[in-house]
């Protein structure tokens, strides 16, 4: 029988149980999960990746909360020039941009 597992639960589950018990928590879930690509997609094709860390930041805490109780799955953040951008030229780093927008949507994967 499927369970119907809340979305926002599975970064939890990631965390707490490892990633044996979020594959199987996945498998178990009735509901289409979905990924919201606005973030990588909007950032790189539309605004030519130069969005810098803080203004996505603010668009991260605005998205956690609106998708909380949705059933989105997960966030892409990454994607293709990303990571160059980012470095060469925006000059921020990468990774430190990764950690925050995990600290600023907690509840997405």
């Amino acid at each position: 029988e499927k369970k119907n597992t809340k979305p926002n639960n599975f970064k939890k589950i990631l965390r707490e149980q490892g990633p044996k018990a979020l594959a199987k928590a996945m498998r178990e879930h009735s509901n289409t999960m979905l990924t919201d690509t606005t973030m990588r997609d909007a950032h790189q094709s539309l605004l030519a990746t130069r969005m810098r860390t803080h203004d996505l930041l603010k668009a991260a805490k605005a998205t956690n909360a609106a998708f909380n109780s949705a059933d989105i799955f997960s966030l892409e953040v990454w994607g293709g020039a990303t990571f160059d951008v980012s470095m060469n030229f925006l000059r921020e780093c990468p990774w430190k941009r990764l950690e925050e927008l995990d600290e600023a949507a907690p509840d997405m994967l």
